[in-house]
Formats: C-alpha cells, sequence, structure tokens
C-alpha cells in the first residue's frame, strides 16, 4: 500500500511582523501588564553559553516598536529558559535556571548529574519594568534534582501564581525530564509548592481554559505535544491526548473567546510557527491548520508565545535562529507577530 502522507490545502495571507531585537531573542516569553506587552529572552549568548543571560523588552504600542532590551543578570553563568509573569501587584517575576553552576565540567556545555545539590533556579521581581531587579531568591524542589523553570506565569482563580518548570527526578538518566509545577501563594516570593504534571516531558505551557479547568499543553520526549488536564489547579492531570506531531514543539496556549488556541513552533518544513484551535479545551483540535510563519532558515525556530491584546486581536513572539525571510534582521532575531483572532479561530 502506498504511504499516506498530509496534504496542504488553503489561502496564503499577510499578517504583520514587527522586530522585537536583533543579535538576541531565545526562548521568549510574552505578557500583557498595565500599560502594554513585555518580553522576557535571551541574551548575550547562542543556544548555549556561558555569556548568555536573560533580558526584557516592553512595548506601548501593542508591538509595533520595542524598547532596547535590558539585562536581567550579569553574564557569566548561562542563565536561560525563563519563566515570566506578571504579579497582582503589577511586579514583573522572572525565574530562571543557572545553568553555568554545574553544566559546564571542563568548560563545555553537559548535563548534570541527577544528584541533590545547591538549587541552581531562581526568581527575580522588577518594579520599573526591567530596569532594576531584586535579589534573586532560590527555587527548590524536593521532586527534582534541578528544576528549569518555563513559560509563561500565570494566575489561578484562587488567588495562587502558578509555574511551570521541569528537570530529571533524583537518580535519573541525564536527559530523561518531569514536568511540574510550583504555586506561590505570598505573590512570587515563594514557590514551594509543587505538583507532578507527567514524566517524560519538559516545556509546559499552562491556561485556564475555565475557572475550574486547567490546561497544559507538554513537550513529550518522543518531540511531539500532548494536552493534560487538571480540575483541581494543578493537582492532578489527566492522561496525555496528542496535540502535533513530531517536531512540533513547543507549544503555548491561549484562550480567546470560548476557543483554546495553541501555537506551536514548526521544526519541520516550513519552519517557523503554527497554529490550532479547539472547542472542547484541547480533547480535540479542529483540521483547520494555520502557518503563521515558514521562512525559518534551519530548525533553530520557534518557541511561540502567544497572548490576546486589548483590541481583541493575537500577537505570537517567535525566535529564528539561523535567519528568516526578512532581510536586515539578522541570522538570530526575536520577532512579533500580530494578526486577527479569525485567522486562526474562526
Amino acid at each position: 500500500m502506498a504511504p499516506v502522507c498530509d496534504a496542504f490545502v488553503g489561502t496564503r495571507v499577510s499578517i504583520e511582523r514587527a522586530l522585537v531585537c536583533s543579535g538576541a531573542g531565545q526562548f521568549p516569553v510574552l505578557v500583557r501588564d498595565a500599560r502594554g506587552l513585555a518580553i522576557a529572552l535571551r541574551s548575550g549568548g547562542g543556544h548555549y553559553g556561558l555569556d548568555g543571560t536573560l533580558a526584557t523588552t516592553f512595548s506601548d504600542d501593542g508591538g509595533a516598536t520595542w524598547s532596547a532590551p535590558i539585562d536581567a543578570l550579569p553574564r557569566g553563568a548561562d542563565v536561560r529558559n525563563p519563566a515570566f509573569g506578571v504579579a497582582r501587584d503589577g511586579r514583573w517575576l522572572l525565574a530562571y535556571w543557572r545553568a553555568g553552576q554545574r553544566c559546564y565540567p571542563g568548560g563545555a556545555w553537559k548535563l548534570p548529574v541527577t544528584e541533590r545539590c545547591d538549587p541552581d533556579a531562581f526568581v527575580i521581581a522588577s518594579g520599573d519594568r526591567g530596569t532594576t531587579w531584586s535579589e534573586p531568591v532560590a527555587i527548590a524542589t524536593a521532586r527534582l534534582a534541578w528544576a528549569s523553570p518555563y513559560g509563561r506565569i500565570v494566575h489561578a482563580p484562587d488567588g495562587a501564581l502558578l509555574m511551570a518548570a521541569y528537570g530529571p527526578s533524583l537518580g535519573a538518566t541525564p536527559g530523561a525530564f518531569d514536568a511540574i509545577v510550583l504555586r506561590s501563594r505570598d505573590d512570587g516570593a515563594t514557590w514551594d509548592d509543587e505538583s507532578l504534571v507527567l514524566a517524560g516531558a519538559s516545556e509546559l505551557a499552562l491556561c485556564f481554559a475555565t475557572p475550574e479547568l486547567l490546561v497544559g499543553a507538554v513537550r513529550r520526549a518522543a518531540g511531539d505535544v500532548a494536552i493534560v488536564h487538571s480540575p483541581d489547579v494543578g493537582r492532578s492531570w489527566s492522561t496525555p491526548i496528542a496535540a502535533t506531531r513530531v517536531d512540533e514543539h513547543p507549544a503555548d496556549l491561549c484562550m480567546v473567546g470560548d476557543a483554546l488556541v495553541m501555537t506551536f513552533g514548526r521544526r519541520v518544513r516550513p519552519l517557523g510557527c503554527g497554529a490550532k484551535t479547539s472547542r472542547d479545551s484541547g480533547a480535540s483540535w479542529s483540521d483547520r491548520e494555520v502557518v503563521l510563519a515558514g521562512d525559518g532558515i534551519g530548525n533553530d525556530v520557534g518557541y511561540p508565545s502567544t497572548v490576546q491584546l486589548a483590541g481583541g486581536s493575537l500577537a505570537t513572539a517567535i525566535y529564528f535562529a539561523r535567519g528568516s525571510g526578512v532581510d536586515g534582521w539578522g541570522e538570530l532575531s526575536c520577532q512579533l507577530l500580530r494578526y486577527d483572532c479569525e485567522l486562526v479561530a474562526p
């Protein structure tokens, strides 16, 4: 029997793009604050490298223009993998993994052993949109040997803040990760309450589909994204449901009316960012799949982060590490896509 392959039937449309920054921008996390938009992203290093740190930038015009990124932390410790959000009092919260603390034996990147050691995940806060930051506060987990924060920090209906993280359980094989949720009940000061989401998984996006239902989009070890549901603010989780093909990862989730929109990285051609919609909180997905950006050069692309703007349209931040179809923006850039929600959730 002949193989069955996917086909594409669609209409070409144009959407707006804006340059967030050039020469930096991996792993962007996009949030809305009281004044506009803000992004945390990687700066000063490649995908790996001790010179890498995290920076923040903001936009007060809906993402058309962006402030110059300001490093949030010193370089030299491979500060990476941001989780970013806005506390209830308006402060920015930035969590990160300080990989240089134990990932460079002999000077070259290597995943660390999975034994207990000093915490290497931290959280800082800023009340002036990234100009200054508080002293780092360590995040320790009882379940994992080390923990990398990830994605957008979300507000739970019960007043807690929820943050995703991943890492290996104690004694696990290096590279075998579990995804967890951390909670804060003091507006981001401490994160000492955790729950397992899925073993054999890593990068996790969180979104409340309803006040009673928390949805997660989690990257599995096979390289796809699965959907999981929690009816109790992340304490327990359902069996995962496959949502993307292999090499379509990681994903982000955003509610648009009664529709759950998932944007996800495409590391298969066309390289960039895809989107699809669910009307049943991720239990199933429409056959209509949108390629928001497909002009990546090389598969180090994606990591979309999506929010709905005040006017109703959507904005998605993504990065390209090997160039895109936009001339003059350099090989490495963070870009913002702006488009009508009807494009993905008609």
